[in-house]
């Protein structure tokens, strides 16, 4: 087997044991719906379990995005007892931005690996292969920066002009490893991150990359932005339309909820956004909740949008040119 894929069991025993440091002492809870890979469960719960920890795998239903983000009550009060947290929900996002996660890491009682709306080849190949050490490394001097800066504009060729000020004081670095409480990561990881400061985001964002719950659009998608929110959706597509219906449907929705710039080298460039928007020098854009984020504004959906090619500004200095990072 090359370095470019691990088996699930391989991928299980990273995570397990490298990133997240898992300890036999620890009570550790596996979240899954009944599309997660199985595969993947399988191989989390023998890893877990050949460590003598105590573990309970946790099965919700399906998700539509009326509730994308909605857990299950009876997994909330579990979750009240555990260390750990690995959520592999393929059909939510409720292991990463439900508000009683997002409650247990704030009160430093939980930490999470989201491993949500991947497949097995996600978990097993591309970015999941690479070496978190050197990505952790790239995120932590992104990060730096980012904290000094107070206002971030990202453009982009295909029509990409959206500014707003930022969360400087509460950035998130994701890059693989959780190893204290109150922290979450992911697999494949890779990211810096934090919320535009809400009501401010002003400009325009066409998405030309994969998106959660709508997929890559057949046609770029043209956003419109005032006020941080979105005011206009212009394009002809299945995607588009599912957009406007989501906007128009959702509570929230339309908040404009995360700027986030992906890190990992190993990421491939086409595939699910959980994969595409980790690749280094890419942007993803996200509308919805952004509780996780350090704001106030919920809602059932939490869509991240990516941007391909993206030139970044952290307070006039550029970061990030057509796609290839200058940090």
């Amino acid at each position: 087997m090359s370095v470019a894929e691990l088996s699930p069991e391989a991928s299980a025993h990273k995570i397990v044991h490298d990133l997240m440091a898992i300890r036999a002492d620890e009570l550790v809870a596996i979240m899954c719906d009944e599309d997660s890979p199985p595969e993947m469960v399988a191989a989390l719960q023998k890893t877990v379990g050949d460590l003598g920890a105590e573990y309970a795998i946790m099965v919700q239903p399906a998700r539509t995005a009326q509730n994308k983000n909605f857990m299950n009550p009876m997994i909330e009060l579990g979750l009240e007892r555990a260390d750990v947290l690995i959520g592999l929900t393929k059909s939510s996002g409720a292991p990463v931005y439900a508000a009683k996660v997002k409650a247990l890491l704030k009160e430093k009682r939980l930490r999470v690996m989201s491993l949500a709306m991947r497949d097995l080849d996600t978990l097993t190949r591309g970015g999941a292969t690479a070496d978190y050490v050197s990505v952790k490394a790239d995120g932590d001097r992104l990060a730096s920066s980012w904290r000094r800066s107070r206002e971030m504009r990202i453009t982009s060729q295909a029509g990409t002009d959206i500014s707003a000020p930022i969360a400087f004081d509460d950035v998130i670095v994701e890059c693989g490893f959780v190893h204290e409480a109150g922290y979450m990561a992911g697999l494949p990881d890779g990211e810096v991150s934090s919320r535009p400061i809400e009501g401010k985001a002003t400009g325009v964002f066409v998405v030309d990359g994969p998106a959660a719950i709508i997929g890559t659009p057949d046609v770029p998608i043209k956003i419109l932005v005032e006020a941080g929110r979105v005011v206009g959706v212009e394009g002809e597509s299945p995607q588009a339309d599912e957009l406007r219906r989501i906007l128009e449907t959702v509570e929230n929705a339309d908040n404009i909820a995360e700027f986030g710039i992906g890190l990992n080298p190993n990421s491939r460039p086409e595939g699910i956004f959980q994969e595409v928007k980790k690749r280094r020098g890419q942007v993803h854009i996200a509308l919805g909740d952004n509780l996780y984020y350090g704001g106030s504004t919920q809602s059932a959906v939490h869509i991240d949008m990516v941007i391909t090619d993206p030139t970044v500004f952290l307070d006039g200095t550029l970061i990030i040119e057509n796609g290839q990072p200058r940090f």
